[in-house]
């Protein structure tokens, strides 16, 4: 579940942005440990070197997933959201000031950061679209075909590899874990997906998938 396909780790590696990539210092956190939280002092960006962050937000006792950052993602902590390592993970870190100032004296990396966040701001509002204009079934459904025709656009074959739980899952959907598992099972049931692991799943009927996500 990349949020690019631009992987900044080696964007950094480029002999051109060494600069930039020594303000850079390393940082690692065990599964389930907090990176940051709204409000602290720091402001910071990342990018991921290893493991898998989840970026969400919090209410009360409520957890929304926005998005899943993986090897070569980037994001700031200036936002409402939280971070948190879901595997162990090791990110690079520069304060947000350096970052700029670097990034000043680099127009080629500065093109590929437009490129990054318009991405980033892409997925932000189709998961706000999702949210307001979709039930659960059509985001899973949304989810699924996404992940399973950028698998078939890389690999021929149409696999969902989402590699959640499905209390993670139901985060990212902003639904309840029994109505995604229910989801779930009812999809397999009918033959439109067969699971392959955990949050592995090789889509049966891609059509009638992308039927449930339109209606």
């Amino acid at each position: 579940m990349r949020f690019s396909d631009l992987d900044i780790v080696d964007e950094l590696a480029r002999p051109e942005n060494e600069a930039l990539r020594r303000s850079f210092h390393s940082r690692s956190f065990a599964a389930g440990s907090s990176i940051f939280i709204p409000g602290t002092d720091e402001d910071l960006v990342f990018v991921v070197k290893s493991g898998r962050v989840r970026i969400y937000l919090a209410y009360e006792d409520k957890e929304f997933t926005v998005a899943i950052l993986e090897r070569g993602d980037i994001y700031a902590s200036h936002t409402r959201a939280c971070a948190q390592a879901m595997t162990p993970a090791e990110i690079f870190v520069t304060g947000t000031y350096e970052f700029r100032k670097r990034m000043a004296a680099l127009p080629g990396f500065s093109s590929t950061m437009v490129r990054v966040l318009g991405i980033l701001l892409k997925n932000a509002f189709s998961i706000i679209d999702g949210l307001v204009f979709q039930d659960s079934s059509q985001r899973l459904a949304s989810l699924l075909m996404h992940e399973a025709e950028d698998s078939l656009a890389k690999t021929g074959e149409p696999v969902a590899s989402l590699k959640l739980t499905v209390e993670e899952l139901a985060k990212m959907l902003g639904a309840t874990r029994q109505t995604v598992s229910t989801l779930l099972n009812d999809m397999i049931r009918t033959g439109i997906i067969e699971k392959q692991g955990r949050g592995i799943y090789y889509i049966l009927q891609m059509e009638r998938l992308r039927e449930i996500a339109d209606r």
